[in-house]
């Protein structure tokens, strides 16, 4: 049976021609008579039939307007008005409706998928739930309730549902997908297995469901099963593109990249345009290109501009994309995002994380709620093993609770991942007690230059080549630059592998027989966390690139110091490798000899500035709030973005706003946009004021190397707390506080200490160098002593 494509939001799988008059026809006949509301009703329902939604809503409207009777209408004009983006009014016909009719089945189960499109679950449920009552036999109803739990991540309940519409029809293939789809989701293989090839066998065999089959072979590691599902439907098709694009997924799943791209180009040029391809060519196309990426992504949208799965792609490309105009890109991504939350709310909430990011990237905290609650969200990435979304979270807590539940949140993606994954039997290795050197090995695509190797080239320099080997390991997909070619010379072994397949790399790793491999990277671009799933080493530990949990109980370690350890032990879920002094040291490279201007900013610019250069998704409203409060507390001060988001609209008007809200002039805000070169923008800062909860990192180390005072928040969490560790061990301890209140006053303290500031800007860098935080060599011995250590137990 030829798979069927998916059909686009709002059209029939297969509509055909309406009968009757033609569209001119009806049109000559309505512009001399346009009271005939018979005729303005099949106008309406030739123009749904070609998909022109918003025209049909309008000539259904028409048609009502003329006398037609509204409730035989309303079905067809709330699927117009939902099709249209129209959603809100979609909602109010189905609900109006519905009040005349209490009891009708149709309307109860209309108002609940409209009420399901419009991203209003709660209310969504209690419609269904109605129209389930009302007709206990229909299949619709459990379809759709099955449907509205899978969009609030609640699969167990959705697959009941599923279940449920299978009593009543048995052999309903659509429903088997379905059901097959929530059990592969909630974790059951082996009857999402059996629920797809049911779906196959009953048919229709649509590509969704031939998709998910073989997706769902090749996640149990029957690859070869998947490949022939699809040569078995190929074979009475063998020019179908939706196949050519399926097999193309299944090939970059067994990593045979160039096998996908030719696939996938292949279907490209017998459908242009389509969906599937485009992702999927821009998913090849990876972070090595993302140009590339984004221009495939652009051809799928202008083919289809209602596919919100290309659309929220582009929008997590754009606010990656640093070629040509940084800031052009974000504003693009952050007008898309408005642009389809405000047509498809429903839709929005199935991809909320590159909305959730421009969002927070932009300050747009308002939208940024209506992409959702994150209890609602992450069950939904938990179960597609998704966690990257949770690196942007890490600052949005309020209490202990919150808090705990981020660890379980990790710690429950962990699980599901390791409970695929069988770690590797490593080989026999001598106890370091025979002589023999210790071996360590770093995992890391950011073993270049970038932030996380300004903190770990001491280690990779420094090591004592008589006691110790060190791997690099690393799945850049760019060009390699200087830091790492340079690295690559001062290590034992530097593994550079762009693409390798998890197992691969695992299996690469174990023939190095570590005692100890630090990841370094936990979910960022290009980084492989899953790696450590396999054991390939015989400690697995995490530092550096992810300030939190990894969530892997197979990871055993974590690297910590007395300040950023939790004083609570639940916060961290793995053992912590706690040096004795600092968690990092400041290396050569990133802490360059920036000149410090002589004299205060203050005294240069006439009126103290705050500011800071932290990423914006710390900026919290809490944070904001502090903020507000140290602007009020020091009257006359300004405040000094340095970020290239800043050079965005709706950064700038929503940071205008935000202030405004918290009685402070928006005029009393500056904005620099620039990266890369941004420390010399130092010069014009008085004092820093951290972001809260989630604090700085490299960020607070720079602050300080620029002889700028920085105030910081200290709160229960790791990435509360990594600042506290920077001020402590440079010697400005007393900076760290630990309520809101303090933050305010320690800021207006330092406001008024003219003398101290200035010291700071002459004498900061000497300090730094003085404890350890700028003392990278003492960082070096106590670490390699200390995995030493580790490794002996």
């Amino acid at each position: 049976m030829k798979p069927q494509q998916r059909p686009a939001p709002g059209r029939s799988a297969s509509s055909s021609a309406v009968p009757g008059p033609s569209e001119a026809e009806l049109r000559q006949r309505l512009a001399e008579a346009p009271g005939r509301a018979n005729d303005w009703q099949q106008l309406g329902q030739i123009l749904a039939a070609a998909g022109r939604h918003a025209e049909a809503a309008e000539a259904f409207d028409r048609a009502i307007a003329a006398g037609a009777s509204a409730l035989p209408l309303t079905l067809p004009l709330a699927a117009s008005l939902a099709a249209s983006g129209q959603v809100a009014r979609a909602v109010e016909v189905a609900a109006a409706a519905h009040a005349r009719r209490p009891k009708e089945f149709l309307f109860a189960n209309l108002l609940g998928v409209m009420l399901r499109r419009a991203g209003r679950p709660e209310e969504a449920l209690a419609a269904l739930q109605t129209a389930r009552r009302l007709d206990p036999r229909a299949v619709s109803a459990c379809q759709n309730l099955g449907n509205l739990f899978d969009q609030m991540g609640r699969f167990r309940e959705a697959a009941a549902a599923y279940q449920a519409g299978l009593r009543i029809e048995p052999r309903n293939g659509t429903l088997h997908g379905l059901l097959g789809r929530m059990q592969r989701m909630a974790g059951d293989m082996p009857a999402a297995v059996a629920s797809l090839e049911r779906a196959m066998t009953f048919g229709p065999v649509t590509i969704d469901t031939l998709t998910s089959f073989a997706g769902a072979l090749v996640e149990v590691g029957e690859e070869e099963r998947a490949l022939a599902a699809v040569a078995r439907v190929r074979q009475a098709h063998p020019g179908d593109p939706l196949l050519d694009i399926l097999e193309a997924r299944i090939a970059l799943r067994l990593g045979r990249r160039e096998d996908a791209r030719a696939l996938a180009e292949r279907a490209l040029e017998r459908a242009p345009g389509n969906p599937d391809g485009c992702l999927l060519l821009a998913r090849l196309h990876g972070e090595g290109d993302l140009r590339a990426a984004n221009e495939a992504l652009r051809r799928g949208i202008a083919a289809d501009p209602g596919q919100a799965a290309l659309v929220a792609a582009l929008i997590e490309n754009l606010v990656r994309s640093r070629y040509d105009d940084e800031a052009a890109h974000v504003q693009e991504a952050h007008d898309l995002a408005c642009r389809l939350l405000q047509a498809d709310p429903a839709a929005a909430r199935l991809h909320p994380k590159p909305l959730r990011t421009v969002f927070m990237m932009t300050l747009d905290h308002d939208r940024l709620d209506a992409c959702g609650e994150l209890a609602d969200i992450v069950p939904r990435w938990l179960a597609e093993g998704e966690i990257s979304g949770l690196h942007y979270a890490l600052g949005h807590v309020e209490s202990l609770e919150h808090r705990l539940r981020l660890v379980e949140w990790h710690r429950a993606w962990g699980r599901r991942e390791e409970s695929a994954i069988a770690p590797l039997a490593l080989p026999p290795t001598p106890a370091l007690s025979t002589g023999r050197k210790l071996r360590i090995g770093f995992m890391s695509s950011d073993l270049r230059d970038h932030p996380v190797t300004y903190f770990a080239l001491p280690l990779l320099e420094g090591f004592d080549r008589d006691r110790a080997e060190v791997f690099c390991y690393s799945f850049y997909e760019r060009e390699q630059d200087a830091v790492q070619a340079h690295i690559a010379q001062q290590v034992t072994g530097f593994r550079w592998w762009p693409r390798r397949r998890s197992p691969e790399i695992a299996a690469g790793i174990a023939e190095d027989r570590l005692d100890i491999l630090f990841e370094l990277g936990g979910t960022t671009a290009m980084n492989r966390l899953d790696v450590m799933a396999y054991r390939p080493a015989r400690i697995g530990a995490s530092w550096l690139g992810y300030p939190h949990s990894a969530g892997l109980e197979r990871i055993d370690y974590i690297l910590v110091d007395p300040y950023i350890r939790p004083e609570d032990p639940r916060l961290l879920i793995e053992q912590p490798f706690e040096m004795p002094e600092s968690w990092v040291a400041m290396g050569r490279i990133g802490f360059r000899e920036v000149p410090i201007e002589e004299g205060l900013p203050e005294e240069r610019r006439g009126h103290l500035t705050f500011g800071t250069m932290n990423n914006p998704y710390k900026f919290t409203r809490l944070c904001l709030d502090a903020w507000a409060g140290v602007l009020r507390a020091v009257p006359g001060s300004r405040f000094l973005f340095v970020r290239p988001e800043t050079r965005t609209r709706a950064f700038v008007e929503n940071v205008r706003a935000a202030f405004a809200a918290r009685d402070v002039d928006p005029d009393r805000i500056e904005y620099v946009g620039v990266r890369g070169t941004h420390l010399q923008h130092y010069n014009s800062i008085d004092i820093a004021l951290d972001s809260l909860p989630h604090v700085g990192g490299t960020t607070t180390c720079e602050t300080l190397w620029m002889g700028v005072p920085c105030v910081s928040l200290v709160g229960p969490g790791f990435p509360e707390r990594l600042s506290y560790s920077n001020l402590s061990n440079a010697g400005l301890g007393d900076l760290a506080v630990f309520s809101p209140e303090d933050y305010v006053a320690k800021a207006a303290e330092l406001a008024e200490d003219r003398g101290r500031r200035r010291m700071l800007r002459r004498g900061l860098r000497g300090m730094i160098r003085g404890n350890p935080l700028g003392q990278p060599d003492r960082f070096v011995h106590a670490f390699y002593a200390r995995a030493e250590e580790v490794a002996r137990r």
